[in-house]
């Protein structure tokens, strides 16, 4: 653990601004459930959304769009801010609460009570203040208190969450696994790859130079885009699938299924970490 996060003892060092808005998340949140669809059926299951800001409407939206599909799941959002946990609890309505939504205060250090598995844990938009190193400390404090082979999804997202960039990280016997990196978006716009460099995660971001492989990746992507933007005629999806698929011909471990592709889901199995 670096000397930084030991000393802050962490999360408490920063404030995060806390701004968001409606489905800002429901692309991430429809991913992970495509990702892994069993995981939140686990026994005894709870998903944590840790910083969800001042208000907890992508909480609340991806609790209700999870039940649909595990009827058992129960979700905690953490915040370290009192003023956001009463707020959050006074949008709980009876339903939510007997339903299995809660709110609490606390940080990376998150207050779990006996007894509770922690499958998954969304963390977005809460690492960007923090140094690369304390960033990464922070993913292993948090898969530490996780149930085995739990899942971390953290990353950063436009305000409106047309574009995404998420690292999901496993807890294993070797500590912290990257399972890829997801780069999302909502093809409502031209295919630019460069576009996603301002939402990099923290581990990446400040990874932009030349001789790293998160750069090489953006360089390949870029002559991708650049080769098959005649399909551009016919469509931004069209454009996004043919440029991922040339992409995966030079650059390994690119998930080339059609479905994820075509939902605006590049999935990176090859990515670096940290």
């Amino acid at each position: 653990m670096s000397d930084w996060f030991a000393k802050t003892q962490g999360p408490a060092a920063h404030e995060t601004r806390g701004k968001t808005a409606q489905h800002r998340l429901r692309r991430l949140d429809r991913f992970l459930h495509a990702f892994e669809p069993g995981l939140l059926s686990r026994s005894g299951a709870v998903a944590v959304d840790l910083g969800y800001g001042r208000v907890p409407i992508t909480t609340i939206e991806w609790f209700e769009r999870a039940k649909k599909n595990h009827p058992d799941l129960r979700m905690v959002g953490i915040e370290r801010e009192p003023e956001r946990v009463k707020a959050a609890e006074a949008m709980l309505t009876p339903a939510l609460i007997e339903s299995g939504l809660g709110f609490r205060l606390g940080d990376f250090n998150m207050p779990l009570k006996a007894g509770e598995s922690v499958v998954l844990t969304r963390a977005m938009n809460v690492l960007r203040q923090y140094e690369e190193s304390a960033a990464v400390d922070a993913h292993a404090l948090i898969l530490n208190q996780m149930a085995a082979g739990g899942l971390l999804a953290e990353g950063t997202c436009d305000p409106f969450g047309r574009r995404m960039v998420v690292a999901l990280l496993r807890k294993s016997s070797e500590g912290v696994r990257c399972e890829g990196v997801l780069f999302a978006c909502s093809l409502r716009e031209p295919i630019e790859p460069r576009g996603f460099q301002a939402v990099l995660p923290k581990h990446l971001i400040h990874r932009m130079v030349e001789g790293e492989a998160i750069h090489d990746f953006f360089s390949v992507w870029d002559r991708a885009a650049a080769t098959t933007r005649g399909q551009a005629e016919f469509g931004n999806r069209q454009h996004f699938v043919a440029a991922a698929e040339a992409l995966a011909q030079t650059v390994k471990g690119i998930e080339t299924r059609r479905a994820w592709l075509r939902n605006g889901w590049l999935f990176w199995r090859g990515a670096p970490y940290p």
